[in-house]
C-alpha cells in the first residue's frame, strides 16, 4: 500500500499539516513540530510553506472499520474515537454515578434518622 501525504485528522495542533508530515515520513510529531519552530525562528520561510500545504494538502478521509461502518463520530449518536475524548466521556459518567449514589445513600439515611 502506498502511503500518502494527507493532513492528519487526529494528530493536529492548527491545520493537521505537522501532524501529516510526520505519518508520512514516520517520525514522531513533535520532532516535525520543533523542526518547524526552530527553521521559522532562523528562516521564517516554513510559515508561507505551512501556510501554502494547509490549503494545498487533502484531509485524511477516516478508516473503514472491519464492520464496513465509519468508526463512531461525535454527531449525538456516537462516541468520538479520540481516547481522551472517551477518558473524559468516562470521568463524566463515574462522577455522574457517584453523585447519584450519594443522593440514594442520603435518602437511606434519612429515613433512619427520622425513626
Amino acid at each position: 500500500m502506498m502511503n500518502r501525504l494527507y493532513r492528519s485528522m487526529d494528530d493536529k495542533r492548527i491545520f493537521g499539516v505537522c501532524g501529516g508530515i510526520a505519518r508520512f515520513i514516520n517520525v514522531d510529531s513533535t520532532l516535525v513540530r520543533i523542526a518547524v519552530i526552530f527553521l521559522t525562528i532562523f528562516t521564517g520561510i516554513p510559515v508561507v510553506v505551512y501556510l501554502m500545504l494547509a490549503f494545498l494538502m487533502p484531509k485524511e478521509q477516516p478508516e473503514w472499520t472491519s464492520f464496513g461502518r465509519m468508526p463512531f463520530t461525535d454527531d449525538g449518536f456516537g462516541v468520538q474515537p479520540n481516547n481522551r475524548n472517551l477518558d473524559e466521556e468516562i470521568d463524566r459518567l463515574e462522577k455522574r454515578a457517584l453523585q447519584e449514589e450519594v443522593y440514594r445513600l442520603r435518602a437511606e439515611l434519612a429515613k433512619f434518622q427520622t425513626q
